[in-house]
């Protein structure tokens, strides 16, 4: 690889670090959009975990 190409890919790669660390540092944002992504995870498991235990009841009475 040329020395060029070289200086190159290590231009863009520092520049995307920097602006990636930018956007981490600075904005608040995008720790909001965590934020929120996190509460939709713990809802989507608690979903999940309601199902479970609708269906172990069900099946419980069912059966007893």
């Amino acid at each position: 690889m040329k020395l060029r190409t070289k200086m190159a890919i290590l231009l863009v790669a520092a520049l995307l670090t920097f602006a990636g660390f930018n956007l981490m540092v600075s904005s608040s944002s995008a720790v909001d959009i965590l934020k929120i992504g996190k509460r939709a995870g713990y809802e989507i498991i608690a979903n999940v975990l309601a199902k479970v235990e609708a269906a172990t009841v069900r099946s419980a009475f069912i059966k007893g």
